[in-house]
């Protein structure tokens, strides 16, 4: 038989109902004749619900007790769904992630897999049963409950599909697909049929929601097809895929955006590039994301983090004081990012980008590009002016891909 991974988000089973809804596509692909597991988030908002019951309690938690209380979410959600499904008379069983054999490494509340041991799951599914599993979470080798960070549940089902070499891995949400830009900001985003796991990897690293960036990186590595859909619509939705050549003539695949940024500018840095050098790999070392740009002056370095990690920033470069004489820090800012199609950015979009930004008045804080993309910095009241006119600008909205296609 083969094997199919489905991920509801917490969206899709926000509610009783919308879990009895999930379980009848459950048990449609089931009745296809797949073997089927189901990867789900907690309810709704049940997350940001424990986060602020913490806030209540200390505004210092440890590590350890947070993975502790927000693996609790999806533990509610795999009961729930396992009994939907056994209610319509189909065999289910639900595992947490470390009943499911998922380890991680102990970078507490941002954890990465490092291994998963299928031989549970395998074993139920050859028992004729529906296996649901608890996303965004695992166990570390000192036996501790690890979670993957936010948009976990992606990475915990396309790891699974890659365990278990799954025929497809299918990401339900609250969107029908991936656009070239956030619908919520860009009204005239075009929905993109078919992608790369290249372009899809550098639309998710730039700030595209709809998918975790490790997600892609796993159903890359083993080719694992992804399928974004729409939880409440039948629909194409997106298929994610090795070797598609995205056509038209725009050299740009979207644009990406990220409210809630923060700007730390390190100023009189002696050594620019051996410090870059050095906080980049401890930023990795910790599985901390930021943007690091050397700026136009000599000795000024500048980092682009979200908000979450502020703090745990902070700490870091407190303890680096000697590599620089004095810190400048912004919030309340946003990235907008043009992302270049076929892994590559046009040498052009950089000017055309500041050019279009420029004509619609919006004020550039920082500009900075890599080999996938140009991105800018600019205030938060602004990023949507930015993103609809960039999106406009180089040719993605809706009305101008259709008349291309014709």
């Amino acid at each position: 038989m083969s094997t199919i991974v489905q991920k509801f988000g917490g969206t899709s089973v926000g509610s009783t109902e919308r879990i009895k809804r999930m379980a009848d596509r459950v048990i449609q692909e089931r009745k296809q004749g797949h073997d089927v597991v189901v990867v789900v988030s907690a309810m709704g908002k049940t997350t940001d619900t424990l986060v602020k019951l913490v806030s209540d309690i200390t505004c210092e938690p440890s590590k350890r007790e947070m993975d502790m209380l927000l693996a609790t979410g999806e533990q509610v959600t795999i009961s729930l769904l396992s009994m939907a499904i056994q209610r319509q008379g189909v065999k289910a069983i639900s595992f947490t992630g470390w009943q499911a054999g998922i380890q991680t490494d102990s970078i507490l509340g941002n954890a990465h897999i490092q291994s998963i041991d299928t031989s549970r799951i395998r074993n139920e599914l050859d028992n004729g049963k529906v296996v649901v599993v608890a996303g965004f979470q695992g166990i570390t080798r000192d036996g501790d409950i690890s979670t993957l960070g936010r948009g976990g549940s992606d990475i915990t089902a396309a790891a699974l599909a890659a365990a278990l070499q799954a025929d497809r891995c299918d990401i339900y949400t609250d969107v029908d697909g991936v656009y070239t830009s956030d619908p919520r900001f860009v009204p005239k985003a075009s929905k993109i049929v078919s992608l790369s796991f290249e372009d899809m990897q550098n639309l998710a690293v730039m700030g595209a929601g709809v998918l975790h960036p490790r997600a892609v990186k796993h159903a890359k590595k083993f080719g694992i097809p992804l399928h974004i859909k729409s939880s409440f619509e039948n629909g194409r939705g997106t298929m994610i895929h090795s070797n598609v050549n995205q056509k038209g003539s725009s050299h740009v695949i979207g644009i990406t955006l990220e409210k809630d940024i923060n700007r730390i500018e390190m100023i009189g840095c002696e050594d620019v590039a051996g410090f870059q050098d050095e906080l980049m790999r401890e930023l990795a070392s910790r599985h901390i994301q930021a943007d690091v740009y050397k700026q136009s002056c000599r000795d000024l370095l500048s980092l682009l983090i979200k908000e979450q990690d502020l703090q745990e920033v902070l700490s870091i470069l407190d303890k680096e004081k000697e590599m620089y004489s004095r810190i400048e820090r912004r919030s309340g800012l946003s990235k907008v990012s043009v992302i270049g199609k076929n892994k590559k950015i046009h040498p052009a979009i950089k000017i055309e980008m500041c050019k279009i930004l420029l004509k619609n008045a919006v004020r550039v804080k920082v500009v900075g590009n890599s080999a996938i993309s140009v991105t800018a910095v600019i205030e938060n009241s602004q990023v949507q002016r930015a993103a609809e006119c960039l999106h406009t600008g180089f040719g993605l909205d809706f009305e101008t891909v259709m008349k291309a296609s014709v």
